[in-house]
């Protein structure tokens, strides 16, 4: 049952937070570094025409998706194309080589991935206490040996907290901190 709630969970989340941005951009000769953006998977980029010249949105061979508006002419008319897959997309008019641009998308972290992504820890090795920070507030830990056997395992409170590692016989041990349901382990070395 808990599984089928963090589902739902996460469904909607993706939802609700996950929504499509729309990206406008001038195409017109001279448009310069404003052709250059960064955007999320899903997004939508629209170029708009800015003049009255014939121009083309084109792919270069090393993008990572393809797309092509085909030779347009026309003030106001606009092109769009949605992007689905992470990487970089050089383009650039057929008509002017002097435009050009890159739609450089990356892919969306969900809460689980930022959670991970904020927690840093220090030192490692270890000889006494081990200090772990995230942006997000910890309520737990667990340590396990290399066999996998808990070694211990206490509640928390903070961003910024000190686990005492001293009592561990030297090894290799791994750390799992939560934040309520969101988890993360890492490996730690005592001496």
């Amino acid at each position: 049952m808990k599984k089928v709630t963090l589902l739902l969970a996460a469904l909607l989340t993706t939802l609700f937070v996950g929504a499509q941005t729309e990206h406008f951009i001038d195409w017109s000769t001279g448009v310069g570094a404003a052709g250059t953006i960064t955007i999320e998977v899903g997004d939508t980029v629209t170029w708009t025409w800015a003049d009255a010249l014939p121009h083309s949105v084109t792919s270069d061979g090393s993008a990572t998706e393809s797309f092509d508006s085909g030779i347009i002419t026309g003030l106001g008319t606009t092109f769009s194309h949605t992007f689905t897959m992470p990487g970089t997309n050089p383009y650039g008019c057929d008509v002017h080589s002097g435009m050009t641009g890159t739609i450089t998308v990356e892919q969306v972290a969900g809460v689980e991935d930022n959670f991970a992504l904020s927690v840093h820890h220090f030192p490692n090795p270890v000889i006494e206490k081990l200090t772990v920070s995230s942006e997000y507030s910890f309520t737990a830990y667990e340590i396990y040996d290399i066999l996998g056997k808990k070694v211990a395992a206490q509640n928390l409170e903070g961003t910024n907290v000190s686990i005492d590692m001293s009592q561990l016989k030297s090894g290799v041990y791994f750390v799992t901190v939560a934040s309520n349901e969101l988890q993360k382990t890492f490996k730690v070395v005592k001496k």
